[in-house]
């Protein structure tokens, strides 16, 4: 029988669209992310939550385009010094509250989790230093070809790791589109990130260059 790894409401450090993320209550270093029980859920009448009804499985599928990527990304470069700009994955455990998803853990600086670049941009905290590590993953990401459907402030946490203060994608990486485009080549996919980097410049108020693959701070910030 597997051990069952025992949570509670002290554990639990965030909610994402399906997902509840607890803290590992015996590894300070991992994530626990938990899929919701849909029964469970209010159901809000938007196409995500009306097709999450209607095709239960879709959630599943999000998840295994996650893990796919990864495991496409780290059989590529299996280099133990690689220092990935996404969350290392570890497999799933069983958990008293549903079967996780065993992620590693970006810090704060104080011991908490790390901040997401919403947080940062919204407080007003979101300084040079940031910018540069932010455009240290962006170059990063093209250099390696990840794929990231899903590339949102709230999925870009800055915080620590094994190493120094850095900019990682905890979420949202993977083809998750139902017409996975972004697989056909890294062609493909660079229009994808190109993309996904104009909507992030729009809700961030920082300036896209596509030519240079950078973010600049708006004019008087």
């Amino acid at each position: 029988m597997h051990h069952v790894i025992k949570l509670s409401d002290s554990d639990h450090i965030a909610s994402g669209g399906e997902r509840d993320v607890y803290q590992h209550p015996s590894d300070p270093t991992k994530l626990l992310k938990v899929l919701r029980n849909i029964e469970n859920q209010r159901i809000r009448f938007t196409f995500r939550d009306i097709s999450t009804w209607l095709f239960p499985d879709a959630r599943l599928r999000l998840i295994r385009k996650e893990y796919d990527e990864y495991l496409r990304i780290r059989l590529r470069y299996p280099a133990p010094q690689m220092r990935l700009p996404i969350t290392h994955l570890y497999g799933l455990a069983p958990t008293n509250r549903g079967l996780a998803c065993v992620a590693e853990r970006v810090s704060g600086a104080q011991g908490g989790v790390g901040e997401t670049m919403r947080t940062l941009i919204q407080e007003g905290r979101f300084t040079e230093n940031e910018l540069g590590l932010f455009n240290v993953f962006v170059k990063q990401i093209y250099t390696l070809g990840i794929r990231a459907g899903d590339l949102k402030p709230h999925n870009l946490v800055f915080g620590y790791r094994d190493a120094g203060y850095e900019c990682v994608l905890v979420d949202g990486f993977g083809d998750v589109h139902a017409l996975p485009v972004r697989s056909i080549g890294r062609w493909a996919n660079a229009i994808g990130l190109h993309d996904s980097f104009k909507i992030i410049a729009k809700r961030t108020g920082l300036r896209w260059d596509r030519n240079k693959r950078s973010f600049q701070l708006a004019a008087g910030e």
